[in-house]
């Protein structure tokens, strides 16, 4: 089996591209590598996940990192921006056969599922990760932020987009692709909410679902019980980058957008695994 090297692009402080009502680039990179990760795994191979939450990695060092832990492929996860449409494969000037013959496999799938076909592109700029590993390798733009008809269709499509990107990489690899389904099912144990929770509420519900933020990195702090500031900011963060993956988190009374409070659906939606669980 292989070692596959998956980057999710930007992180942290670098956003990447930012779209239509805000929308960052680096939370749906994350989203849509994550799962192929899992997929991959699912395959029998193994994986590296170069970030599991939202921290900037140096492109040196990710070129580096995947170099020295050998990986066989390297794949990394951007979308695009710009006022264009369609989703594109880049590979650099000097790319092998195999990374041209992985790229064409991926833009393949995208295109498959509805996204207006940009090509496989030969791109030197801005693609240091590409040009510094040493193994064959691409890098996938899915779709344009800034358009709606592409975001749209990657929300929509999400399950068909990261099980035909899972596939295409398969046809490289080897092994088939286990067809899971996408997001996690929330725990069968969800404990019962019995209020509201919002800014001044206190108590151990509260904490419970601070604990919970943390662990789905929304770095609150320390759970005290005490529903402040710092918690309205990482519920209302981790709210956005829900609605983001198209979830509904309840807050229906203003257009499904962030109010920082924690309702039944935000609740339960918190006690899905959070990555690494």
């Amino acid at each position: 089996m292989s070692k596959i090297y998956i980057n999710p692009g930007h992180g942290g402080a670098d956003s990447g591209a930012v779209g239509i009502g805000g929308r960052q680039e680096k939370d749906d990179a994350l989203r849509y590598a994550s799962v192929v990760a899992d997929k991959l795994k699912a395959a029998g191979h193994t994986v590296e996940l170069e970030r599991n939450a939202d921290y900037l990695i140096n492109v040196k060092d990710i070129a580096k990192n995947a170099n020295l832990w050998g990986a066989d492929l390297f794949i990394a996860f951007h979308r695009n921006a710009g006022g264009g449409d369609g989703a594109e494969c880049l590979i650099v000037t000097g790319a092998s056969a195999t990374s041209r013959e992985m790229a064409q496999a991926i833009q393949g799938a995208l295109v498959g599922v509805g996204f207006r076909d940009r090509g496989v592109k030969v791109q030197d700029r801005n693609t240091y990760v590409l040009s510094h590993t040493t193994m064959p390798a691409t890098t996938i733009e899915c779709g344009f932020v800034d358009n709606a008809g592409d975001n749209a269709l990657f929300d929509s499509k999400f399950n068909e987009i990261v099980q035909g990107i899972a596939a295409a990489i398969l046809s490289i690899a080897g092994g088939v692709v286990p067809n899971t389904v996408t997001p996690p099912s929330p725990s069968a144990n969800v404990p019962e909410l019995n209020r509201v929770l919002k800014y001044g509420c206190k108590g151990g519900d509260v904490r419970m679902m601070q604990e919970r933020l943390n662990a789905h990195k929304a770095n609150v702090g320390k759970a005290d019980g005490e529903f402040g500031d710092k918690t309205r900011r990482g519920l209302h963060a981790f709210q956005q980058a829900r609605i983001h993956e198209g979830r509904d988190v309840g807050c229906r009374y203003n257009g499904n957008k962030p109010d920082g409070k924690c309702g039944e659906l935000t609740w339960t939606i918190l006690h899905e695994p959070a990555p690494g669980e």
